[in-house]
């Protein structure tokens, strides 16, 4: 039966469906995509790094560093929410999302430094090193709106990380 209302179908809209059958059914077989972005660069591995530096009051102070392959280097100082040097791994995908949110809201256009002289107001150093792009930025007053949430984002991406406590071997 339901061949006779495909027989009967306008050949253009039969071509459009077979078209369309054939492209969903390759897709759904194909592996996700690989990204081809280029994380670090030849001269320097170091793809992505936030620090939060120290206040008069109980801001958390500690620098996350990521390099090219993923490993990872957390150092928690005053008021983090860990104290002391972790390692851990982060996954391609964690390094895609903040490459892409980076692009989203313009940070490589952003300026190098948002500064001002003010003592008490903690500053937030942000480093991205991808697709031959290589921006730092320390922000700590009249940012561009999207940057702080962007530190925020980061932080988000990289609570789950299994940090291992790096000890002292004497």
């Amino acid at each position: 039966m339901a061949c006779r209302y495909i027989r009967q179908m306008p050949p253009a809209i039969l071509s459009s469906i077979c078209a369309l059958l054939f492209m969903t059914s390759c897709g759904s077989q194909k592996p996700a995509a690989i990204s081809g972005t280029v994380f670090g660069s030849g001269t320097d591995p170091v793809f992505f790094s936030l620090e939060r530096t120290p206040c008069f009051g109980k801001c958390p102070a500690y620098t996350v560093t990521i390099m090219a392959d993923g490993t990872a280097r957390y150092k928690g100082r005053s008021n983090a929410p860990r104290e002391g040097e972790f390692t851990g791994k982060v996954d391609k995908a964690t390094m895609q999302a903040l490459f892409d949110r980076a692009t989203a809201i313009g940070f490589f256009g952003y300026q190098d430094k948002y500064d001002s002289q003010v003592t008490d107001i903690p500053s937030t150093i942000i480093r991205l090193n991808a697709d031959g792009k290589d921006k730092k930025v320390l922000g700590r007053v009249k940012t561009p709106p999207a940057f702080k949430p962007f530190a925020v984002y980061a932080d988000s991406l990289l609570a789950p990380v299994a940090w291992t406590k790096v000890t002292d071997v004497k």
